[in-house]
């Protein structure tokens, strides 16, 4: 789900207004634009999408995250390992305290037997380990960040740290967005703020926590976000026009952005403001991870959407991952539940490309164990 489409000017960004008249005059060749028709301001406002609840619910939902309602459907589908997904549409993720620190080892690649999901996506290639391209050294913590609204940064969230959870990672999602809308995907009923714990309804999987704030602050992130930081072993930050000033600082406690785009005008002709923008703040002395880019609502089939790929392709080179995310009514479906697609649809093609672009994400910033200082066993 996107959080808003208010978009904040960063440090730069008036460098690309030399860039921008050529961008539009290739993307209007490409959307085959008549030489007659009068230029559109493509930053326009979208339209709020209406989140509908499953049939049998009672009607729609509101859009406002205290009004979504569970539905109690049982599916059928049971979960017997803890590497495979819950389908039990009655089960959420429940809330409790928070655990004590815990140490363990980097989990094993992700099993596309022990998944038992069929396809030509799991391929053995998505889940051999292999070398990093961020350096053994570089931080497990990612930010999902874009600069045009309704691209899915929220979902993108929510879902990789739902699956990355079931491979038995310790997860803290940072939700810097403004939203607040993070906890509805695991059961939460409510609106507060501060750091929530959800426990599974499966008692293998590590705990996943998710923490926000009303106001995003350089006291929150270096206190509350950092001190809940130490307790995971991977964070993924939600990041909107909230903490649009705060983004040199959060950048800086990650090893990579994921940055999703959407196949239209809007969020293409973003590309090459965020690659200024990013370059604008590594030429200030700013640690800027690597940015790399994912379509979201992707349509393989569809030329408009390949050309589209095209386009982002020859700005980006490899970093536009070869894993793309279709599009799929399961995704409000499931929010409206207040669980993630992976959740309420198991063996959806959706499912399957978060699948896909976790095990991507293991691959490229794994997680090791915590490193402890050696203490003496003591007598009680």
């Amino acid at each position: 789900m996107g959080n808003g489409n208010s978009e904040k000017r960063l440090p730069g960004s008036s460098e690309v207004n030399d860039e921008l008249p050529k961008d539009i005059e290739n993307l209007y060749s490409w959307a085959r634009v008549e030489d007659a028709a009068p230029y559109r301001d493509f930053a326009r406002q979208r339209k709020a999408r209406h989140i509908r609840a499953v049939p049998g619910t009672g009607g729609e939902t509101s859009g406002e995250p205290d009004s979504l309602k569970p539905t109690f459907e049982d599916r059928g589908r049971t979960l017997e390992t803890p590497a495979t997904f819950p389908a039990v549409a009655a089960r959420t993720m429940s809330e409790s305290a928070p655990p004590a620190p815990m140490v363990q080892a980097r989990p094993d690649p992700i099993s596309p037997d022990a998944l038992n999901v069929p396809g030509p996506l799991f391929q053995p290639a998505f889940f051999e380990a292999g070398p990093s391209p961020l350096g053994k050294s570089a931080s497990s913590s990612l930010a999902v960040y874009s600069l045009a609204g309704g691209v899915g940064k929220t979902t993108f969230c929510a879902s990789l740290g739902r699956i990355l959870c079931s491979v038995s990672e310790h997860i803290l999602l940072v939700d810097a967005s403004g939203s607040g809308l993070l906890p509805f995907y695991f059961g939460a009923g409510d609106l507060r703020t501060g750091l929530r714990t959800f426990l599974a309804p499966e008692p293998h999987y590590p705990p996943l926590q998710v923490i926000g704030a009303e106001v995003i602050t350089k006291e929150w992130l270096d206190g509350d976000v950092k001190t809940a930081m130490l307790r995971s072993q991977r964070t993924i930050l939600d990041l909107g026009p909230a903490s649009a000033s705060f983004l040199p600082e959060i950048f800086g406690m990650c090893g990579m952005i994921l940055i999703p785009l959407l196949p239209d005008l809007n969020s293409i002709l973003t590309v090459s403001r965020i690659e200024a923008s990013l370059n604008a703040m590594q030429s200030k002395g700013t640690n800027v991870p690597p940015a790399f880019y994912v379509f979201n609502r992707f349509d393989d089939k569809d030329s408009r959407h390949q050309q589209a790929r095209g386009l982002v392709q020859r700005q980006c080179g490899d970093r536009l991952l070869t894993t793309t995310i279709c599009d799929g009514i399961e995704v409000e479906k499931a929010l409206a539940s207040r669980m993630t697609v992976a959740d309420w649809a198991p063996k959806s093609e959706v499912t399957r490309d978060f699948l896909a672009l976790a095990s991507w994400v293991r691959r490229a910033a794994p997680v090791y164990a915590n490193e402890r200082s050696p203490e003496l066993w003591s007598e009680r």
